[in-house]
């Protein structure tokens, strides 16, 4: 949890110095969902969209979740399973939508 809360301190800081715009809606609303949820949504996923946030503009963002919402939904129905960790699949859209 530490590199998440890290990463987006700095971004925050970054985005403070530099006048860059910050897009927390979509982290918080996750982190809602997760609640409202029982955690079934993991608030890791939350927090780690949260920390984003700090440095992706809220478009980018939004796209990354639907792609990853969509690559988890079509491994899980590969491979049979009802629940599966979403950072991955975060993490694939992230190269998917571009990169860094």
């Amino acid at each position: 949890m530490l590199p998440v809360v890290e990463l987006a301190l700095v971004g925050l800081l970054y985005a403070a110095v530099t006048g860059a715009r910050i897009s927390p809606l979509p982290g918080a609303l996750l982190l809602c969902a997760g609640y409202l949820s029982g955690e079934r949504i993991g608030y890791g996923d939350g927090w780690l969209t949260f920390a984003l946030g700090m440095w992706l503009p809220s478009e980018r963002l939004i796209l990354m979740l639907v792609i990853g919402c969509f690559l988890c939904a079509v491994a899980g129905l590969g491979m049979g399973k009802r629940e599966l960790p979403f950072v991955p699949f975060l993490t694939a859209a992230y190269f998917v939508t571009g990169g860094g």
